[in-house]
């Protein structure tokens, strides 16, 4: 899961200044950065403060144990593989954050996030569009594309703060199928040649 520096959002989707959100667990405190929860879940979370208490809330996150961030209650989702990367700063605080992997081989729900200002979740939908489906899609097709995920729910806004986040639920058969048939209509302006998008396969391509 890739992250892109800069941020500015909160758990609303509005933009605000950045704002340090309170951690707490058995004791520990810290703060959060920057977060990204699909319902009580980690996607993404940022935690900064001393070394001791950023260690012993990173070491209660990945053993399954519940945080508290800000008004949230939250937990690694079970059975998911999680990264972490871990900076000291020369103020003597540390940074760590804690990002889920999509498991690009397992699932048909993925993850796209980002820190840089004013992204619509529609931009979010095309890049995971484009980075994990197999059907050929066209960057002049994004409005189409978006407000067919929203018609059939697969795409959903994260709770987040200090970036943005979407859910992704991708069936690369029924969207094969749906771009098929709204370029024989002629609502798609048909931009590939030759290329066959039922049956897809993997060597499909993308502009």
């Amino acid at each position: 899961m890739n992250v892109h520096p800069q941020s500015n959002s909160d758990s609303t989707g509005k933009d605000c200044p950045s704002a340090l959100i309170p951690i707490e667990a058995e004791g520990f405190h810290a703060f959060a950065d920057a977060y990204a929860l699909d319902g009580q879940w980690v996607i993404f979370l940022s935690i900064a403060g001393y070394k001791d208490a950023v260690k012993a809330i990173r070491a209660r996150l990945l053993t399954n144990h519940w945080l508290n961030v800000g008004i949230h209650e939250i937990c690694l989702l079970p059975k998911t593989k999680y990264g972490t990367n871990v900076k000291a700063l020369p103020s003597g605080i540390v940074h760590t954050a804690v990002f889920m992997k999509n498991d690009l081989g397992q699932s048909q729900t993925y993850y796209a996030l980002t820190a840089r200002p004013e992204p619509t979740v529609s931009d979010l939908y095309f890049t995971a569009l484009i980075k994990h489906s197999i059907v050929p899609v066209h960057s002049g097709w994004k409005a189409w594309l978006y407000k067919r995920a929203v018609q059939r729910k697969e795409v959903e806004a994260l709770t987040a703060h200090g970036i943005h986040g979407v859910k992704v639920i991708l069936d690369d058969e029924s969207l094969a199928g749906d771009v098929s048939v709204a370029l024989k209509k002629g609502k798609l302006r048909n931009v590939f040649d030759n290329v066959s998008l039922l049956p897809f396969s993997k060597t499909s391509a993308r502009i």
